[in-house]
This record gives C-alpha cells, structure tokens and sequence, in this order.
C-alpha cells in the first residue's frame, strides 16, 4: 500500500511537472515571440522615425544654410553701399570749413544728397542724429520718423544702441511700406558718422528672403509627405506630421481617421496629446492607445524641434500578435504528445525506485528498537545498496548505515558525557557549600546592641567572586570589608577565599585600615602569575566614639544615608589591590552619628542591567535609599536595594555578582530592628 501510493505520488508528480513545465514553455515562448515582434516593429518604427527626423532636419538645416547664405550677401551689399555712403558723407564734411556757417551749409549738402538717393534693388538710406529722429530718407514720408521704438528681432533697441556699442550694427526689424502702411522685413546696416555724430543706416526688404524660405519648407512637406506614403509598418500601420499648434502637416490614411480623432480609453487624451507627450520623454519608448470602442494601437513618435513637427507612428496590436498565436497552437499540440510519453516513463522509473526505498524503510523501522550500545550485524539487502545504486538511493543507504554507526558513537559519548556533567555539578554544588561557609557568622549580642549590621551577596554564577567579611578587633571596634574580585566562576572563588583569609590574618598584625590593605595587598601580588586582582573596601568603626577609620582599594565608595540626605563616603586610598606591590594606601576617617547607615556594595548592583540596555546606576539606588522610612534597619535597608535592582533587571540574565554589606550605628537607647 506504501510502495503504490509513493509510486503515485511520484507518477503524479513528474506528470505534474511536465505538465507546468509544458505550460510554463508555452507562455514563455508566447511571451518570447510577442516580445521579439514588438520589439523588432519596435526597433524598425523607431529607425523610421529617427530618419525621417533626420530626413527633416537635413533638409531644414540646407535651408538655413541657403537662407543664411542669403542674408551673408544681403548684408555684404548693405556694408559695401554703407561705406560708399560713408565716404561721400566724410567727403562733404571735409569741404565744410571750419565756421559753424559752413559746417551747417555743409550738413544741409550731404541731406539732400542723401534725400535724392536712388534705391537700387529696394535699398534704402537714412541718417538720424542723437535725437533719434530721421534727418534724411529718399522716401519724404520717412523723414522726421521718431525711431526710438525701433527693435530689431532679438529686442534690442537698434537706434539708440550704435551711440552706446562699438559699430557697425546689423539687425533684422520690421519697417512700414511706403504706400501701404504694412510692416516689411528688412536687413539693416547701422554705422556712425562721427564728424558729426550721425548715423548712417542702410536698410533693404528681405520679404524676397522669406517668400524663398517659405517656398522650399512646402517642398520639404512635398518630399516627405511622398517618403512617407512609401512607407508601412507591419501590416496596416502608417505614419504621419503634425506640428506643435496641432495643425496637420502630412496626413494619415483615410482608414485611420477615427483612430486620429478619439480619445484613449485609459487616460481620455486625444491621440496628438498623447503623442506630444510621447515624443518628449528624454529617452525612446512607446506607448498604448486604445480608442473607446476599437482596438487598441501601439505608437511612437519623434520630435523636430527646429521646425515644431511631431512625427507619428501608429501600428495595430493584431498586427503583432497573430505570429504568437500561430506558434502556440502548434506548441501545443507537440506537448500534449510529449506529455503522454513523459507519463509512461514516470510510471515505469517510479516503480524502479520504490523498490530500494521499500528496503530502507524497513531497516529504518528496526532502528529505534535496537540497542545502540551493541554492535549489530547489517541485512545483506542494505548492505548491498550502496554498491548496487550509484545514485541518491545509494547514498541514502550509505547514510542511514553511517547514521547507525554515529549514533552509536552519540550515545555512548552521550552517556559518557552526562556522567561528567553531574560529576562537575556536584563539585560545583560543593563549592558553593564551602564558599557560603566562609562568609561570616553573626556577632556577639552586646556588639548587635550597639550596631545594626546585614550583609548578603547573590552570585551570577555557581560560585562568585564577592566577598564580605566583618569582624571584631578588641572589645569594641568592628572591623568590615567588601571586595570584588578580577573574572568569574571557579578561579575568581579561589581568589576570593584567598583574600578573606589575608584580611583576618593582617588583621592581626595591623590596627589601621590603610596598612592592613598596604598588607593585603602586598602578599596578594606575590606569586599571582595570572594578574589577577581585587576591589577592596576596608573599615574599622569604634563601636563607642562613632569614628569611621577606612581604606578604598579602587572600590565603589559607600553610601552614607543620614538625616542629612544620602551621600558618597568619598577618599581613594589607591588602586585595587594584586595590581602592584609595596604601594602606600592612605586612611581616612569620619564619624558615624547614632542613626546613619552606611550601604556597601560591588558593582553588581549599579551595573545591573534591563533587556533594553540600560544601567540601575547610581542616581536610582540614591532615590531608593532617600525613600526609606526614617530609622529603617540594615536588613530593611539591604532587602529594598536588592529588590529594586531585581525588579529594574526585569527578569534579565544577572551578569555580575551582587552583594552588600549595611551597618547602622545604634543609639545607646536604641534596640536591633
């Protein structure tokens, strides 16, 4: 029952596959041979359009040349003309004398020369002065003509401007007709007289220019209109002009007038806005249009900007998709054939693979029921497998014999493995039975009437590397000390135990609390190759007087919580002690009112941390301590701290040891809390 619905399943699956294989072809290929069509009428209308447009520009571009070649030799005449004005001018203001008489007669001479000018070939002579008025025309009715509005085609004022740029001028401007009163186009040559600051201006119509210009773009419409009717794109596509304003410069067929008056069935634009706006983008694209209610056209377009026409190319989608269809029709019945034979074929590989697997599956179940700590003998029909298969059926056999021999391995490593891990947290276990054995007992009676002390410390890992320690040196001064030792775990406990020891044992030798440490500190530098060190906090109250006699060893400083407020028992009697021998420590004192207590504690409590990051800090144990009710007792004072930091660490794992030592001086009339 396993074998046939495995070998269904791997029937239905090839079948499957061939079957979205064929499928997956078959669109591809669609897609391949619509994409390659459109791209090549793609490529091909775009060709077209480039060189029609360069077609166009060639031609506009002949024509400038012609016209300005043109314009070269209108204003080569006029220049030639002007200075034969000019001389005849400087030969008049030569005879003048130099009496205002005489240059006066002389002026009117060179007017009326200038008045009875002949106009060869329409060209015309006037001469204003400063005033910008016509001094002199051949035609009397231009005389006495005020020409500072006179502007030539790019705007500038051309009378006034020979008085103020080098000369001579030249300027295309408008100028009426002598009869009609209509604006002409004439080429203008200006050029001062400076004997008597006149200007001569020689002009001629160049209304012959434009008729030639206008003439020659009608026979550039002429000629690409016929290239373009030449022209087919695909089966029935077309192209066709028109210009900037919207005017038709070269007409589409008349089949396509409907589809040059609709609008696009998307964006609601007529077919020439949706051009315009085609031929604009930076790069060559094109684009869909489907009129409302036909079908829908592929265009592009191209733009002459020196002549304002837009050239269209317009072909229909059918014309592109009809090659796809074709191919696909006779796709498709090649792979429904393919498919019946890929079905055959699957049935008969997929019972040739059930076979091994069957064997597999059997061996498999037997696996969970051995013992894995025996060696037993392998089937000869797996054993066979490997050999017998060269393919993934062989490999998975090899496999499953590799894993029953690491699995093997794994158990009995396992079980090896777990021996030593219980062995390990016994030893662990019994460490920490022996660490918390070191820490110290509780005072005698009459000591805890005179001071309220509690200490406690919470280890991150099996074993930590705080310490506390508090004892007594004579009938009545207290000796305490807190530490925090360099590292974690196992050696930072033996170096904690190590420090302990030292403090009570300097204790005997030493009564102040700076030698003690200098003591301390000294033999815990010899012989420690693996430099470790400890922060050390060391003091000695006077259970009578109050005095404070302290050492800090690069230790956190104390809180002090009094009436006053909470503030820092500051003095850095020097660096942690391990890190160099023989350094001096220096002591310091102060005095503990009845009612001030004093908070020691490592930096496992300002540097415990939340899942977000942050620090408990200093500032937030300072506004715990403030809070506390007035004569609050060590254990009180300890058991808040230490659950204000539990709860800012909000269940985060404790990265650091966690200790403190509270001593409250008592009142003499005061009892213990």
């Amino acid at each position: 029952m396993i074998a046939t619905s495995l070998r269904t399943r791997v029937f239905m699956l090839i079948a499957a596959i061939v079957a979205l294989l064929a499928a997956f072809l078959m669109l591809i290929t669609q897609r391949g041979v619509t994409a390659t069509v459109y791209g090549a009428e793609e490529r091909s209308a775009a060709n077209i359009l480039n060189l029609v447009g360069v077609d166009i520009e060639s031609r506009y571009r002949h024509l400038l040349r012609e016209k300005i070649a043109s314009v070269r030799g209108y204003r080569d005449q006029l220049e030639s003309y002007g200075d034969t004005v000019q001389a005849t001018l400087a030969a008049f203001a030569a005879m003048a004398g130099d009496s205002p008489q005489e240059q006066a007669r002389a002026q009117r001479m060179a007017l009326d020369w200038i008045n009875t000018l002949p106009t060869p070939d329409g060209m015309q002579v006037m001469v204003y002065d400063h005033s910008l008025r016509v001094l002199a025309h051949p035609l009397p009715v231009f005389v006495g003509t005020d020409l500072s509005g006179l502007r030539d085609i790019k705007g500038r004022t051309l009378a006034s401007d020979v008085y103020r740029q080098p000369d001579p001028l030249f300027g295309v401007y408008r100028w009426p007709h002598a009869q009609t009163g209509e604006l002409d186009t004439h080429f203008g040559y200006f050029r001062r007289f400076p004997a008597w600051q006149w200007v001569v201006a020689v002009s001629n119509n160049a209304s012959a220019v434009e008729h030639e210009v206008n003439d020659k773009r009608n026979n550039i419409v002429m000629a690409v209109a016929d290239t373009l009717n030449h022209l087919t794109l695909a089966q029935s596509g077309f192209l066709f002009v028109f210009s900037g304003n919207g005017d038709t410069v070269i007409p589409a067929p008349a089949r396509a007038s409907s589809l040059i008056d609709s609008l696009d069935d998307a964006t609601g634009k007529s077919l020439q806005t949706t051009l315009m706006a085609l031929a604009r983008r930076p790069t060559p694209t094109r684009i869909s249009f489907t009129p409302q209610g036909g079908q829908a056209w592929e265009l592009g377009a191209t733009y002459v900007k020196p002549l304002d026409w837009y050239v269209a190319a317009a072909v229909p989608r059918s014309d592109l998709l009809q090659p796809a269809q074709n191919l696909l029709q006779q796709q498709g019945a090649a792979f429904l054939a393919i498919l019946a034979v890929a079905l055959l074929l699957a049935w008969l590989f997929a019972s040739r693979l059930i076979r091994p697997l069957n064997i597999l599956t059997h061996y498999a179940r037997q696996l969970p029921e051995r013992d894995l700590t025996l060696q037993h003998p392998v089937p000869d029909a797996v054993a066979e497998l490997p050999a017998r298969y060269r393919d993934e059926v062989g490999r998975l056999a090899s496999n499953f014999l590799y894993m029953e021999e690491q699995l093997r391995g794994n158990v009995l490593r396992l079980m090896a493995a777990t021996s030593a891990r219980e062995r390990i947290e016994s030893e662990l276990s019994i460490a920490r039975d022996i660490q918390l054995g070191l820490l110290p007992i509780a005072l005698e009676p009459h000591v805890l009437r005179q001071v309220d002390l509690f200490a406690t410390m919470t280890a991150a890992k099996e074993v930590g590397g705080d310490l506390y320690d508090y004892f007594m040196m004579g009938e009545d001064r207290l000796c305490f000390a807190i530490g925090d030792v360099s590292g974690k775990g196992v050696p930072a406990a033996l170096f904690m135990a190590i420090t302990r020891t030292l403090i009570r044992s300097a204790a005997n030798q030493e009564s102040e609390a700076g030698r003690l440490m200098e003591v301390i500190n000294t033999r815990l530098t010899d012989h420690n190759p693996n430099m470790m060190f400890v922060t050390l906090f060391i003091g000695i109250l006077d259970l009578r007087t109050g005095e404070l006699q302290y050492a800090n060893g690069g230790h956190p400083p104390p809180w002090l919580v009094s009436a006053d407020g909470v503030s820092l028992l500051a003095g850095r009697s020097g660096p942690a002690c391990g890190v160099a021998e023989s350094l001096p420590y220096a002591d310091f004192n102060c005095t503990l009112a009845p009612g001030t207590i004093l908070v020691g504690y490592t930096d496992g409590v300002t540097e415990a941390d939340n899942p977000a990051g942050a620090f408990y800090g200093d500032e937030r144990g300072v506004e715990l301590l403030r809070g506390l009710p007035a004569n609050c007792g060590s254990e009180q004072t300890a058991r808040a701290l230490h659950d204000d930091v539990l709860a800012f660490a909000q269940g985060a794992e404790q990265a650091d040891d966690i200790t403190l030592i509270v001593i409250r001086r008592l009142a003499p009339t005061e009892t213990p809390s």
